[in-house]
């Protein structure tokens, strides 16, 4: 499994995220994407339930969540989380981006099952992403939904450059995921798929007060070199005694598909 879907460094990376962003990224997807109470919402790299548990709680009696995540280890950790109350709304389901319909049909769904589809920062993740997207479509209800969200444009720019300026070179796929991922792949086949598409951005600036809380970021993702740790705390610690912080900025885009086209 990458350093990308394993559930321990995820985990660390969403808390450092959290705990210095100056908007919150979950409650502001769901201020635009409307959950229905009684939904039936296909979440699919759900990892720990960033995004999971705010959807469970939204869902009425009627209402029921799949999770869909390849680490059964963050499967774990998400299950943990949902309140006794608000499980029975929930199945998980083990499986990669790939392998999602047979995984499904193994659990016991048929098509189409779903009026949402869901997917934040993980799309990016399958080695084939239209497919999935078209594979996700068969699953999709009449007058169902799919919402999709992911970084684009500049995103991660103040840390990358100073990454980069530490000695590391960031490869292509870290890169087309953070920067070009949701423009060059997701919105055209939003278009051609869908009758009404909306795109929602923002930016969202980290402000990471110590350089200790920018380090533990980077050593949690998929471009740490350990080899360049020494260039990189030597640059981070002569920015902190210039500027006393570190911001770093997430650029978001959430692309919201419905009318699906016949």
């Amino acid at each position: 499994m990458s350093r990308a879907t394993q559930a321990e460094l995820l985990d660390q990376r969403i808390a450092e995220n959290r705990q210095s962003q100056e908007i919150d990224l979950v409650a502001w997807i769901f201020e635009r994407a409307r959950i229905d109470a009684n939904d039936q919402i296909l979440e699919l790299c759900c990892g720990t339930g960033g995004q999971t548990l705010r959807m469970l709680h939204s869902v009425g009696e009627l209402g029921h969540l799949v999770a869909l995540d390849i680490s059964a280890t963050a499967l774990e950790t998400l299950r943990a989380k949902a309140d006794g109350g608000k499980s029975r709304a929930l199945t998980t389901v083990q499986a990669r981006l790939e392998e999602m319909s047979p995984a499904l049909e193994r659990s016991g769904f048929r098509r189409p099952s779903f009026d949402f589809v869901f997917c934040a920062y993980g799309l990016y993740y399958s080695p084939d992403p239209r497919k999935t997207l078209d594979e996700a479509f068969t699953w999709l209800k009449p007058n169902g939904r799919i919402v999709i969200v992911g970084p684009f444009g500049p995103n991660n720019s103040p840390l990358f450059d100073m990454v980069e300026a530490s000695g590391v070179t960031i490869g292509e796929a870290v890169v087309s995921s953070s920067k070009r991922f949701m423009l060059e792949t997701v919105v055209p086949w939003a278009a051609l798929r869908f009758g009404s598409v909306r795109i929602s951005t923002m930016v969202n600036p980290v402000r990471w007060a110590t350089p200790e809380r920018v380090l533990n970021y980077w050593q949690n993702t998929t471009f740490y070199d350990a080899e360049r740790k020494p260039a990189f705390e030597a640059l981070l610690h002569r920015h902190f005694a210039e500027h006393g912080q570190f911001v770093n900025e997430k650029w978001v885009m959430m692309v919201e598909m419905q009318d699906a086209r016949s």
